[in-house]
């Protein structure tokens, strides 16, 4: 890491950018729609995780780390999904604000520990009933599970903090970051809405998911993840656990197995032929065409499990 580091011209206060625009860098695409919406035009967001890539297992290239040059925010995910950005950062000796979103959030391993952010209630403008989750929690008690952004609720709450952390740097134009913040909450919360409707008759429905990446997404619309091929996210499922899996499926319920770009399709075939479930892509993290933006994303995750799990005794799609 440190050699690449330094082959990427990573330092202290980076090189003069065009237009003297200052950089937000986010580690994925959906973060980096996060950023774009809060930041508004004057800002220079960038992603450093390339489209199709899983964060488990990222390794980053030069070309990867020169995005960081002249960053004055860094937002992560968090809970332990993208903990390499912090190696890099003190490795360049980065200036940059570091905003951990799933911590803001009350998320993960670091959620009581210090983070830059005011209390979440002064950002999100007019509360929604629907901010404390189907269930009363939007604070991580569902467990340390770093997708938190498949919930629409959660990725509203996360807007707040992230304008408190541009307002760090950039004060003068707080307000804008705190205004920009609250109407797209208020758009997430709507597309919220619009996706429990494209769901409701889905709800108690079983599925496996190519890793445990879903648990925030299903608890928020009534899913049940009964299973995962990879279920601890970077590490090849043993063969015992695929064994358990093959046999579960093969005795039925489990519905439809929901593969995803950034998981090896070989893989996935392989289980679903022996279990016997047929296959859907679904995609945690977009930033590809038809799925650039973070709405895009959840609508076509949406479609995907209602059209993969009304028709669960189906094909491949």
């Amino acid at each position: 890491m440190l050699l690449l580091v330094a082959l990427s011209g990573c330092r202290r206060g980076g090189a003069p950018l065009p237009e003297g625009r200052p950089v937000a860098v986010a580690t994925i695409a959906p973060l980096g729609d996060f950023l774009r919406s809060v930041a508004g035009p004057d800002w220079t967001v960038r992603t450093v995780i390339p489209p199709g890539t899983s964060p488990h297992v990222f390794e980053p290239e030069p070309s990867d780390l020169r995005k960081l040059v002249g960053a004055r925010v860094v937002v992560v995910a968090g809970a332990g999904y993208d903990d390499w950005m912090r190696r890099i950062l003190a490795a360049c000796a980065s200036a940059a604000r570091v905003h951990d979103a799933a911590a803001s959030l009350g998320i993960g391993p670091d959620a009581h520990e210090g983070h830059d952010h005011a209390p979440l209630e002064s950002h999100t403008g007019d509360a929604h009933p629907e901010e404390e989750g189907q269930d009363g929690h939007a604070h991580g008690v569902l467990g340390e599970d770093p997708h938190w952004w498949l919930s629409p609720v959660l990725a509203a709450r996360s807007l707040g903090p992230i304008a408190e952390a541009l307002a760090a740097v950039d004060p003068i134009h707080a307000d804008d970051y705190r205004r920009r913040a609250r109407e797209t909450a208020r758009a997430y919360l709507d597309l919220d809405a619009e996706l429990a409707a494209t769901l409701a008759p889905l709800r108690g429905k079983r599925f496996v998911s190519a890793h445990r990446a879903w648990v925030y997404f299903a608890d928020r619309y009534g899913l049940v993840e009964a299973a995962s091929i990879e279920p601890v996210p970077g590490r090849e499922p043993s063969p015992r656990e695929l064994r358990a899996l093959v046999e579960e499926g093969r005795r039925g319920g489990l519905g439809r197995l929901f593969t995803e770009p950034q998981f090896p399709p070989a893989a996935a075939r392989v289980v679903a032929r022996e279990a016997g479930l047929a296959l859907t892509l679904v995609d945690p993290i977009g930033g590809v065409a038809g799925r650039e933006t973070y709405p895009a994303l959840m609508r076509f995750n949406a479609a995907a499990f209602r059209r993969g799990l009304l028709h669960a005794t189906g094909g491949p799609e």
